[in-house]
């Protein structure tokens, strides 16, 4: 591939996706894919979920003590990982019509529930689970009235919602509700001092609504990758991979738009390697490499060539744009896939950054985050305090 890349033609196809595969786990799950333009709006492609349909019938910081000649030390991903979270709240995905005897209904519309909208509390009632919230549905048995404490966009209201009955005989809200989300990506680094991770290099988004997943509780755990599906032009692939949701790696503890962070409590990457990290202004066009899994939980390494670098000096994505051009990678996978965001990258023997997007129309081509954003974000404290100060 010509790695003189036309920019008005670049940025005219650059339409990108993050590259983390996410899956819905209320019950039933199922997986499905999901993608994101720079312009926010959501790109569904091949979706294949099922919601809930809810009813009742009767900074601590660490000590750079792993340097070589000043330099931090990391301990490197490429790991496979599964994502666990439960939302903080229940997340309202979508209302629906209701048909009664008295006609079709839409009780959360009515009320004035939202897509999008987080629910706190049922009743004063703190509701994490859609257990919980089916409980209070049969407690509105007899009032027909459920008082919701609703967060929408950082603000919190209180609406009320009447329950009615289907001509099925089913009471119900009209509410398609999810508690719980999970997913597969990449591991991009370990901290062996404070045990500190960093993974994905960019947010969480909750794929129905398009908002950040708040995160009540969760966890990263262990995972292995059985297959690749392939990507084709304006069409992702990605990782398909068995979740070990009894295996627990970590904490997962933040989430944002510079990745997923926690402490790991697993053992068993201890066996790796350190790798010096290269700050941003060592970081230059040219061949390098990514770490990632394709097959099992063997992390391998696979060539691309960083094509541009965009050299910021605040907290921001895309600061590093490359081109896949090892031939076994794009055999097996067309380039970048879903389930490869936080994948390193690898540059001189350094940890340069993470890959976080891929163009939905080129899969060669895609961005990575600086390790250092990632390095920050987790609180590590990887500079002397001289270099902290001139970075200020």
């Amino acid at each position: 591939m010509n790695k003189k890349i036309n920019k008005k033609s670049f940025l005219a196809h650059n339409i990108l996706i993050f590259v983390f595969s996410l899956l819905s786990i209320s019950a039933p799950a199922q997986e499905y894919a999901w993608a994101q333009s720079n312009n926010e709006q959501l790109l569904h492609i091949d979706e294949k979920r099922k919601i809930y349909e809810v009813s009742y019938s009767s900074s601590e910081e660490s000590t750079p003590v792993n340097q070589t000649e000043g330099r931090y030390m990391l301990i490197p991903g490429g790991d496979a990982i599964g994502i666990k979270i439960q939302t903080d709240g229940l997340v309202v995905v979508d209302t629906y019509q209701v048909n009664t005897a008295e006609g079709t209904m839409n009780p959360a519309k009515d009320a004035g529930i939202m897509k999008g909208d987080l629910i706190l509390a049922v009743n004063n009632q703190k509701v994490s689970t859609i257990e919980e919230y089916k409980e209070q549905l049969l407690l509105a048995e007899q009032s027909k009235q459920m008082i919701l404490t609703i967060n929408r966009q950082g603000k919190t209201s209180h609406l009320t919602v009447h329950p009615v009955i289907s001509t099925d005989g089913v009471m119900t809200t009209g509410l398609y509700l999810r508690d719980k989300l999970a997913g597969i990506g990449t591991l991009t680094f370990i901290d062996p001092n404070s045990h500190k991770y960093g993974a994905l290099g960019h947010e969480i988004i909750d794929q129905d609504t398009n908002q950040l997943v708040s995160i009540k509780n969760g966890e990263i755990i262990n995972s292995n990758v059985v297959s690749v599906r392939k990507a084709t032009s304006g069409k992702p692939g990605e990782k398909v991979a068995d979740i070990l949701f009894d295996d627990k790696l970590g904490t997962l503890e933040k989430n944002n738009n510079f990745g997923i962070y926690g402490v790991m409590s697993s053992e068993l990457h201890n066996q790796k390697d350190l790798m010096p990290i290269a700050y941003i202004n060592e970081v230059k066009a040219g061949p390098a490499q990514i770490l990632t899994v394709l097959n099992g939980n063997k992390v391998e390494a696979f060539d691309i060539d960083i094509t541009e670098v965009n050299m910021q000096t605040q907290k921001a994505i895309k600061g590093i744009k490359y081109t896949v051009t090892d031939e076994r990678l794009l055999n097996q996978t067309g380039g970048i896939v879903q389930g490869m965001s936080g994948s390193p990258i690898i540059q001189d023997g350094k940890i340069v950054g993470a890959v976080t997007h891929v163009l939905v129309h080129d899969s060669t081509m895609g961005y990575g985050i600086f390790i250092e954003w990632m390095l920050q974000e987790s609180g590590i404290n990887y500079r002397s305090e001289e270099a902290q100060s001139d970075a200020a």
